[in-house]
């Protein structure tokens, strides 16, 4: 009912009910209390209509499967929640990574759960994961493995076995080479585009805490078929095989992307697994029968059919069996059996988002697909059925709309329940496809929002239901923490009319040395939400502060209480805390109906300790030299007391402690310095873990530093491993070629000059961009123009700040003093041979080059712009004429006996 509608009705009633009133008379006076409790409670209606729920549970009616629970991981959020029916929180799970992007609840009640692992390699793709961990019902870490190399990589989906492996959905890198060997067009490449990922399934068999062993593996690449080139490899007709995916089909192409496989799920009955394949907009059935020998075939397993697909649906026009109006999938997710006992029990379920669709709709569509009892599939070309068996939408379709993620699954009373993913929105529908639960997450990646707010970037890549006797749940208290959202608004669900009580408070009665100011802290019988009222505090018996229960000073988490207060404490006083009736209630809406007087919670005061107020480096800082000395800075001086340690850490790991008695812990006023034994690790996370280790002049204590309230990365800049020649040679040939090696490959950023000096005078200027100047992998190669004189000292000096690597970090250079050499003496003999000269023409080539050199050619190898040298080397025509129309067009450098560099183009 609309606030404007309920108001003027409202209206009307009392206008009716004071008609009433004087036609009354006195006798009748418990009438008229019992009509005035009835507009009290009007009233109050109207107020509650006033706040609408938009976070948490905001519908339940009868119908819904009341006994269990439903498990979900916010997008971008560490943690994993587990609420009952009632919207409430009964467990959770914070762990070391971000989804990425499943989760399960074993029977053994642990979580098993795929994370995103930060790369390079894979950059920022949707779904990527990379990392899988195990952790137990108390939190835990038990198992953790990395599925993540620079050619495969874990994304969206894993699914626990009955065996206790695990089937790992995982992205397979090939280079665009491979991809054209496989008969891939190179139109379907965009510009940018120098590798394809296909899809890898494998079946890890975990060991200890953080091993596995891979015992199955099936490859997409293996069931591939083309007919770009009878040449190649898998060419044959498409139509004719629709067991195998066409090389050069996919609804967006130029992507690495190729397929963006987003579920898998296992039928331990048939031993098959369903895929499902969102750039196909299909799903794919294999058999899982197979040894892996036999996956990478077309032949063997139970259905003699290797790793060939067994059955396919929703789009034919993949296999060139339909046109655009015979597609039924649109970009799904989620594609999952439906388990036997309940409704539809071995169809499959799926999310269709709709992306794609003339209008923008989602729906969950159930296919009851064509199998055989012997778990074969029919094939009528194309495969059926011709629609879905049971489609929901909304009554306005264009209202459920997700276009990406989400999911859905059947329940055991045969309601369906559906994640809406990227709004968040889990609910509930009958066979009838009656709305009777729905819930809305409240976690982002950045807070829990507040109950009222809209709720935003509250994505959730899908649900999970687990009913109350799961194995999991076995003598485990699943007691409510209340809402997961904040200051959650008054509703029903579970009745109860125990109210909440005060269990304990922080600090204690007659607690002494408590700081200024110090946060106070209650804690209640259970979860408890905000209501009405203030804290109230005094000093000495003379009043101090008022605090609203509504104020952002007073924070509430399950069924704790955070104090905060803006006036700090006064020194040597005596503090009493009030906490009045009706501050709090639970869930079910049953206020405190037993405050605390400052008689019963009170606390002594002393000196404020010293307080850090910067650390440098700053927390999280990122690129700190390896020598760096850190320091704290306290808002007052501070000194040194007779115990206590400084603890180092790297990587979590214990580097060394230091002792505050000493000299490398030193104090200048209120700046405590602090020096390693010897530089940092680089590229290491360093933490610093500090003990009450200093007083100020009231004698007050420190406070203690978690080592995880302050930690950097350290970086080291690049760096030079290796001169050629090296520093203080000696004897060296008047025309040697200079070499440098970097401790990484290094790129040009500015144009800058080498400067070679000859006995301290300027003999020449080289600059970076010069043909003469060559980077291959990490070495940079150049040659004087003009010989060095005989007996001479030569000096190099490097340019800084013209090369970088690719943290954007750049080389210092090298002074004269790092980098010399002298040359050899004069020889007695009248002619010596001069500097070998060599050339390549004609540049640009289509296809033969010619070489001319001083020298006999040995041996020439060709890179690569990157530095890396090409398996395809010139083939000799006749002498010094080699042909090079192997090479893709392109630039490229011909290394001749291994110290003299050329450049040739190849068009």
């Amino acid at each position: 009912m609309g606030c404007e509608k309920f108001t003027k009705q409202f209206l009307i009633f009392v206008e009716q009910y004071n008609l009433f009133l004087r036609m009354l008379v006195s006798p009748h006076g418990h009438c008229l209390r019992k009509y005035s409790i009835a507009i009290v409670l009007m009233v109050s209606c109207l107020s509650l209509f006033s706040q609408t729920k938009t976070l948490g549970l905001t519908k339940k009616i009868s119908g819904n499967l009341e006994s269990g629970y439903v498990l979900f991981s916010p997008i971008g959020v560490d943690t994993t929640y587990l609420i009952n029916k009632c919207g409430q929180k009964v467990h959770t799970w914070k762990t070391q990574y971000t989804p990425g992007l499943s989760v399960y609840l074993k029977d053994n009640g642990h979580l098993l759960k795929a994370g995103t692992y930060t790369d390079t390699v894979f950059g920022f793709a949707g779904g990527r994961g990379g990392m899988i961990e195990e952790y137990d019902w108390d939190g835990n870490l038990v198992w953790s493995y990395k599925v993540f190399n620079d050619s495969l990589c874990q994304h969206h989906d894993i699914t626990p076995m009955p065996n206790g492996n695990i089937l790992v959905l995982a992205w397979h890198s090939i280079s665009k080479n491979t991809a054209m060997s496989y008969g891939r067009s190179i139109n379907n490449f965009n510009v940018n585009q120098s590798d394809l990922w296909s899809e890898r399934i494998i079946e890890l068999k975990p060991i200890g805490k953080d091993s596995a062993e891979v015992v199955w593996q099936w490859d997409l690449l293996d069931h591939t078929i083309q007919d770009m080139d009878s040449n190649l490899i898998h060419y044959g007709q498409i139509d004719m095989h629709p067991e195998r995916m066409d090389m050069n089909y996919a609804l967006n192409l130029q992507t690495n992307d190729w397929i963006h496989a987003n579920s898998l799920d296992y039928n331990a009955k048939l031993d098959q697994i369903v895929i499902s394949a969102h750039n196909i907009s299909e799903i794919w059935i294999i058999d899982h029968s197979t040894t892996t020998a036999e996956a990478a075939s077309h032949a063997g397993g139970t259905y003699n059919k290797g790793g060939d697909l067994l059955y396919r649906w929703g789009n034919p026009q993949a296999y060139r069996k339909g046109s655009n109006s015979d597609r039924k999938l649109f970009r799904q997710h989620n594609a999952r059996w439906i388990p036997g006992g309940m409704r539809d029990s071995g169809s499959i379920m799926l999310f269709n988002n709709g992306w794609n669709r003339d209008t923008a709709y989602s729906s969950v569509d159930i296919i009851r697909t064509p199998v055989l009892s012997n778990g074969t599939y029919i094939y009528n070309a194309p495969y059926g059925p011709t629609s879905a068996s049971w489609i929901y939408t909304d009554s306005i379709k264009t209202k459920f709309y997700s276009q990406i993620i989400s999911g859905a699954e059947m329940l055991p009373n045969g309601n369906v329940l559906i994640c809406s993913g990227v709004q968040g929105r889990f609910f509930e529908v009958t066979a009838n496809k009656k709305l009777v639960w729905q819930y809305r997450n409240p976690v982002n990646s950045t807070t829990i929002q507040s109950d009222g707010q809209v709720a935003g970037n509250n994505s959730v890549f899908r649900c999970s239901f687990y009913s109350s006797n799961h194995p999991a749940f076995k003598n485990r208290s699943l007691s409510s923490f209340g809402t997961i959202e904040r200051s959650s608004y008054a509703y029903s669900c579970i009745y109860e009319s125990t109210p909440p009580v005060v269990s304990a408070f922080s600090p204690k009665t007659n607690d002494v040395s408590i700081t200024q100011n110090a946060v106070l802290k209650v804690k209640f019988s259970e979860a408890v939400l905000k209501r009405n009222s203030s804290v109230n505090i005094y000093s000495n018996n003379v009043f101090l502060e008022s605090i609203s229960i509504s104020s952002d000073l007073i924070k509430i988490k399950n069924d704790s209480m955070f104090i905060s207060h803006l006036k700090p404490f006064p020194i040597n006083s005596r503090i009493g805390v009030i906490l009045p009736i009706g501050l709090v209630s639970d869930s079910s809406n049953n206020l405190l109906k037993k405050g605390v007087d400052s008689s019963v919670w009170h606390f002594n005061t002393i000196s404020i300790a010293p307080k850090i107020t910067s650390v440098f480096p700053v927390h999280q800082t990122n690129m700190v030299p390896l020598d760096v000395v850190m320091k704290i800075t306290y808002n007052e001086n501070v000194f040194k007391r007779n115990v206590g340690n400084v603890t180092l850490y790297e990587n979590g790991n214990i580097r060394e402690i230091i002792p505050i008695s000493s000299s490398r812990i030193s104090i200048a006023k209120n700046i405590v310095s602090i020096r390693p034994n010897s530089v940092l690790t680089p590229n290491t996370l360093v933490s610093i873990g500090m003990d009450s280790c200093f007083v100020d002049t009231f004698g007050t204590i420190s406070a203690n530093l978690n080592y995880a309230d302050w930690y950097f990365r350290t970086y080291q800049y690049p760096s030079v491993v290796n001169y050629s020649p090296s520093k203080s040679a000696s004897n060296i040939k008047n025309n040697a070629s200079l070499r440098v090696t970097f401790d990484r490959v290094l790129k040009l950023d500015s144009v800058k000059n080498i400067l070679v000096y000859e006995n301290k005078t300027l003999k020449e200027t080289i600059s970076l961009s010069d043909t003469s100047v060559h980077f291959i992998g990490t070495e940079m190669s150049f040659r004087a123009k003009n010989n060095f004189s005989k007996s001479s000292r030569i000096n190099i000096k490097l340019p800084g700040n013209a090369l970088l690597d690719t943290f954007g970090k750049y080389f210092a250079g090298v002074d004269t003093g790092s980098w010399f050499f002298t040359i050899e003496k004069a020889s007695n003999v009248q002619s010596e041979k001069m500097l070998n000269h060599a050339k390549v023409y004609p540049v640009p080539s289509e296809g033969v080059v010619t070489v001319y050199s001083d020298e006999a050619i040995n041996s020439i190898v060709v890179y690569d712009l990157k530095g890396a040298a090409i398996e395809c080397n010139p083939t000799i025509v006749s002498e010094n004429v080699y042909q090079i129309n192997n090479l893709p067009k392109g630039v490229y450098s011909l290394l001749l006996n291994g110290n003299i560099v050329l450049r040739i183009i190849r068009e």
